[in-house]
């Protein structure tokens, strides 16, 4: 029965199918067509022009474009009911039915589409909507309709696939013919030993039969569905197969990522803060005395400050890689609680010595001396709600251990990418292997770099027609595949623009602003309060201050402390009127963002950057 179906393009585009019947031709003529509307209401419009015109479809054909240079915008025609519509109708067809004798072929100009520019599907967001358009017929004589029975369960649908070009593939708009395809299952691409047969499990979307009136009088059926380019990222994101195919293509382990999140990516960001100490009290020399004492003192304290900072944020990466080390590698956080590796053996006993060999020199402590030690402050440091000051430690731990030493030149201590480099692989060295059937490991918190996101994949989708219940066997029959394209990323640069518009409010004077309804609430809590009012009693000028060079350096004062209210500690719950925060929200963003950090201190934890390798801004290998 199969050898008796096919899929072909629509039927509203046969009549643009002229020259000689080849095997280019047909090839042609059975690839399902994308159509491209740039309107919110794209379904009514296709019904529009099929029930209208069937033959300008065409029209609407994909093609490539950027905001720069758009496809021209086809015109819709509009329906008419009634005798007039029957008259509409009627003449077009007798138009067309003219032309055909005539030998007139409709063409259009997108088989003229410079072939250096990719084909590339946008996001609804930018306006563009875009349809997988086929027919199923049978292959006899008239090519008729193949109808589905649903009540055999029979449905249409579409996949989406992957293309990886063969070596000689054009790298725009590659043939499908000459790309390895990938079939998506689950979340994970697999490939496809049969470009033209459904992997089971293979993810599918819909297809919907639309009905229309051909110029002949006969009735004919389209199968449309529409793109998910929205789904881009989840498209890019999924598994791929043999990641050890390259280096870059790799992911890495999530134990081993959560290390860097949470103790190496924080370690190096101590090192910035020292080195940007460093450099705020490199001040030219001052020619007297007392400038030279003021200096030395501004420098001194400037350090200070520094070293509490750091020391603060030593303990929580204490803490993080006590946890890490207590849920990963159990047998050497239980020697590090005995201060001792008897038991240990290869790689386990090369982690506890790479943690015992680390020592911080200004406090003669070493490493897992401090990670034992911290164990039992845990409580204290997750309850505290002030800013730690060596000159006065109250409700701090007594255990100093800094990772790095901020001074007047260079950062001291444990410091160096290659020292945090060994450190690291000692310890992911140790980790034993995930086995088939062992829970793993969970999913990192950072974002882990796909070195396949910031390439142009490019997909190709196949229509599919499913019998489950025929009688004989038959497999699911699966079109050609349409013309390679790309997904456009959110913010794609070539993408064109849905226009956008943010209102401000017009009468800023204060008889205009207070009409603004304070609808918007922040809730803050007691500590969140503290440091915010802290941040009121800081003014512009004392900003400025700041950042200059002494003698006119002046510290920021951000003693904050949790907001109490008659002895009793308090949050706030502020409200705000959204149109007037608009008015200064970007501004605030771009200097909190720096100015929170002195407050904060959440700059190690805040960011993690990784290498990812051949990433070339240009689109390069």
């Amino acid at each position: 029965m199969e050898q008796h179906l096919e899929w072909t393009s629509p039927a509203t585009l046969w009549d643009n199918f002229n020259g000689p019947t080849n095997t280019s031709q047909r090839r042609v003529f059975r690839t399902p067509a994308i159509l491209r509307f740039a309107d919110d209401d794209f379904m009514q419009q296709f019904v529009n022009v099929v029930n209208t015109d069937p033959r300008r479809v065409s029209d609407f054909l994909a093609v490539p474009e950027t905001w720069r240079k758009p496809a021209a915008e086809a015109v819709v025609p509009r329906p008419k009911g009634g005798l007039a519509g029957t008259l509409d109708r009627a003449r077009t067809a007798a138009v067309r039915k003219l032309e055909a004798r005539q030998g007139i072929v409709r063409t259009t100009s997108w088989n003229d589409a410079p072939a250096e520019q990719p084909l590339k599907l946008y996001h609804p967001s930018h306006q563009r909507y875009y349809l997988v358009t086929a027919c199923l017929v049978c292959r006899t004589l008239g090519l008729p309709d193949r109808t589905l029975d649903t009540t055999k369960q029979e449905k249409a649908a579409f996949v989406i696939r992957l293309l990886q070009p063969l070596p000689g593939a054009a790298d725009v708009n590659p043939d499908p013919a000459h790309c390895t395809e990938l079939a998506l299952i689950g979340n994970e691409w697999k490939p496809v030993s049969d470009a033209k047969s459904l992997v089971e499990g293979e993810t599918e979307y819909p297809l919907t039969p639309l009905s229309y009136t051909e110029i002949d009088g006969r009735r004919r059926r389209i199968f449309n569905g529409l793109i998910p380019v929205a789904k881009r990222e989840a498209l890019l994101g999924a598994k791929m197969p043999n990641p050890d195919a390259t280096p870059a293509a790799k992911p890495v382990d999530a134990r081993r990522m959560m290390l860097k999140t949470q103790v190496v990516g924080p370690w190096a960001s101590l090192e910035d803060v020292a080195k940007s100490a460093q450099q705020q009290t490199s001040i030219v020399e001052p020619s007297t005395q007392d400038q030279r004492d003021a200096r030395d003192a501004h420098k001194q304290t400037a350090i200070d400050l520094t070293n509490d900072q750091i020391q603060t944020i030593s303990w929580y990466i204490l803490l993080d890689l006590d946890d890490w080390l207590s849920e990963n590698l159990h047998e050497v956080w239980t020697a590090i609680g005995a201060q001792s590796p008897a038991g240990l053996t290869g790689t386990k006993l090369a982690a506890y010595n790479a943690l015992a060999g680390l020592k911080d020199t200004r406090n003669n402590v070493f490493l897992t001396a401090a990670l034992k030690s911290i164990r039992d402050e845990r409580a204290r440091l997750e309850n505290v709600k002030g800013v730690f000051k060596s000159s006065s430690p109250t409700g701090w731990p007594s255990l100093r251990f800094q990772f790095v030493q901020a001074s007047q030149g260079a950062p001291a201590g444990l410091v160096g990418t290659g020292l945090r480099d060994s450190f690291e692989n000692a310890l992911v060295a140790a980790l034993d292997v995930q086995l088939p059937g062992i829970v793993p490991a969970p999913s990192a918190a950072a974002a882990q770099a796909n070195a396949s996101l910031h390439r142009s994949a490019w997909f190709a989708v196949r229509c599919v027609f499913e019998r489950p219940n025929c009688t004989t066997f038959s497999p699911p029959l699966v079109s050609d595949a349409t013309a390679s394209f790309q997904l456009a990323a959110f913010f794609d640069p070539d993408a064109p623009a849905r226009p956008i518009r943010i209102a401000m409010p017009t009468d800023t004077t204060p008889a205009g602003l207070r009409k603004f309804d304070k609808n918007t609430a922040f809730v803050m809590s007691d500590v969140l309060c503290g440091q915010v009012s802290a941040l009121r009693g800081v003014s512009f000028v004392d900003l400025i201050l700041s950042v200059l060079p002494f003698p006119l350096h002046k510290d920021l004062s951000v003693d904050q402390k949790p907001c109490t209210d008659g002895g009793v500690e308090i949050g706030m719950v502020c409200s705000f009127s959204i149109p007037i925060i608009t008015i200064c929200a970007l501004i605030l963003l771009m200097i909190f963002i720096k100015l929170f950090d002195i407050i904060f201190f959440w700059m190690p934890f805040f960011q993690l950057c990784l290498p990812v390798p051949k990433f070339n801004g240009k689109g390069g290998d």
